[in-house]
């Protein structure tokens, strides 16, 4: 499994705040074939590397049982400070975790989303292939062109704006979506960020939902990212699938244009 270092202001983690840890790890070993380790914090690791976190519910925060998107922050007081001037509140304020320094935000359109300044200084991740995120999305149910503009200022991204979506880049290759969805949602749901998870055969994967006690919120479907389904998992988060290859080995040398290469091998 290729590893990519990481870059500042880009989804570097995801973690599912779970009231049912037992359930969420035994959910995810079986339909996303994660090696999960009995702890207190407990990291979810495709083919060695890991990939994915699952903790029991805070007691600070009342929300259901949800993922959370993590952004790479590793000056993370300055992120924060820079985060509420531009209108943020913060939802859990920074401690120390198994993998370094976290804090929850909400940023002005309601999204939740993580922080983290990793402890290993030399951050890495996977991404873009089966059982790790291939896509990170915000989906905005409120004023789109606030949602773009806050992390333009907060994380300098550069955004491709079309006709109700934006898309950041990096190197000129796709990292991460902005939705505008504004009334196709009830007034009561805030925005929301979520990661896309890999899957070989999503119609394989989405059989075995129910026999997991999921469900499947709506079957596959064709999109602009490739087959797609919407999921809730054992303790009810939402989950969305995505369809992609298994990673090919490519001919990139070290010191060559990383985000570059993953785009043109189609995992961007």
């Amino acid at each position: 499994m290729p590893a990519f270092r990481a870059q500042e202001g880009m989804p570097y983690w995801a973690e599912l705040t779970s009231s049912e840890l037992r359930k969420s790890t035994y959910f995810y070993q079986q339909l996303l074939g994660w090696d999960i380790a009995d702890a207190d914090y407990r990291i979810a690791r495709a083919s060695g590397f890991p990939v994915a976190g699952i903790v029991p519910q805070p007691d600070s925060v009342l929300l259901p049982d949800t993922w959370i998107t993590y952004f790479y922050a590793p000056k993370l007081q300055d992120t924060i400070a820079r985060a509420e001037e531009l209108g943020a509140r913060v939802m859990l304020p920074p401690q120390e975790v198994t993998l370094g320094t976290i804090a929850w935000l909400a940023d002005p359109s309601g999204a939740l989303l993580g922080l983290i300044a990793p402890s290993d200084a030399g951050a890495f991740v996977a991404a873009g292939e089966p059982s790790t995120p291939v896509w990170h999305e915000l989906s905005v149910t409120t004023d789109f062109d606030a949602a773009t503009e806050f992390y333009r200022q907060l994380f300098g991204w550069t955004l491709e704006t079309g006709t109700g979506y934006a898309a950041a880049l990096q190197s000129g290759a796709a990292f991460a979506g902005i939705a505008d969805l504004k009334g196709q949602f009830p007034p009561q749901v805030p925005s929301f960020w979520q990661s896309y998870w890999g899957v070989v055969d999503i119609a394989a994967a989405v059989a075995k939902v129910p026999q997991l006690k999921g469900e499947v919120l709506r079957e596959p479907f064709d999109s602009p990212f490739g087959k797609l389904a919407i999921i809730a998992d054992s303790t009810g988060a939402t989950v969305t699938l995505c369809e992609v290859a298994e990673y090919v080995e490519d001919n990139t040398q070290e010191g060559e244009d990383i985000f570059a290469a993953v785009a043109a091998a189609g995992l961007l």
